[in-house]
C-alpha cells in the first residue's frame, strides 16, 4: 500500500520465503523453505492468486527454492532441490505455469542456483555450480531457454553468484567473486 502498511488477508506461509515472482495477473509465485501456504500443504513452491487465495499449483520441491523468474508460459525455479514438478530435476528446473509440471528443460547444475533472469530466449542463472547446460561454466551461464543448452557467453566468475539484473544488454552480478568477465571486480560487476 502506498501508507507502508499491511495488505490484509494475506495467506501465512509457515517457514522462510526467498523468492517472489509475480503471475503478471495480481498474484505471486512464492518460493523458500515452508511446507504449508495458507494452511494448504505446499513444500517450498506455492502460488498466491490475486484474491489471495492459495492455488492448487504445487511442484512441491523436495529442497529449499532460492530463486524464481517468469518466462512466457514457464516459471523457472532454483534452488537445491532434486525433484521438481514431478520429475528429477537438479537445482533449476522450467515449471508449467499453469500445472506446476516440470518441462523438459533440464539445464542440470552440479550445484545450487541462487539467482534467475530471463530475456526472451535466455535464461542467466548465477549460483555456486561449475558445470551446467552441458559445459563448464563457473558460478554464471547464459542458456537456452528451449533446451538448457549452456551458449557461448562465459564471464568466468572466480565464485559465487548470488544475484542478477538485467537493463538492455547489460547483466548486472552481484556475488562472492573477485574476478569476472577476465577483470578484477570486487562483489559487483556490469557484463
Amino acid at each position: 500500500q502506498a501508507s507502508g502498511g499491511v495488505v490484509p488477508g494475506w495467506p501465512q506461509v509457515n517457514g522462510l520465503v526467498k523468492a517472489l515472482v509475480s503471475d503478471g495477473a495480481g498474484g505471486w509465485f512464492v518460493g523458500g523453505s515452508f511446507t504449508r501456504v495458507g494452511g494448504l500443504p505446499r513444500n517450498n513452491l506455492a502460488h498466491i492468486r490475486s484474491d489471495h487465495s492459495v492455488d492448487s499449483w504445487s511442484p512441491n520441491a523436495n529442497g529449499t527454492v532460492y530463486a524464481l523468474a517468469l518466462g512466457g508460459t514457464a516459471v523457472y525455479a532454483g534452488g537445491e532441490f532434486t525433484i521438481i514438478g514431478g520429475q528429477n530435476r537438479n537445482r533449476l528446473a522450467a515449471l508449467n505455469a499453469t500445472t506446476g509440471l516440470a518441462t523438459s528443460w533440464n539445464p542440470n547444475p552440479n550445484g545450487y542456483v541462487h539467482t534467475i533472469v530471463v530475456d526472451g530466449t535466455t535464461v542467466y542463472a548465477g549460483g555456486g555450480f561449475w558445470l551446467i547446460g552441458g559445459q563448464t561454466r563457473q558460478f554464471i551461464a547464459a542458456l537456452d531457454a528451449a533446451t538448457g543448452a549452456a551458449g557461448a557467453w562465459n564471464p568466468n566468475a572466480d565464485n559465487e553468484v548470488h544475484t542478477l539484473a538485467l537493463n538492455g544488454t547489460t547483466v548486472y552480478a552481484g556475488g562472492l567473486f573477485r574476478d569476472i568477465g577476465g577483470q578484477p571486480r570486487l562483489k559487483i560487476a556490469a557484463l
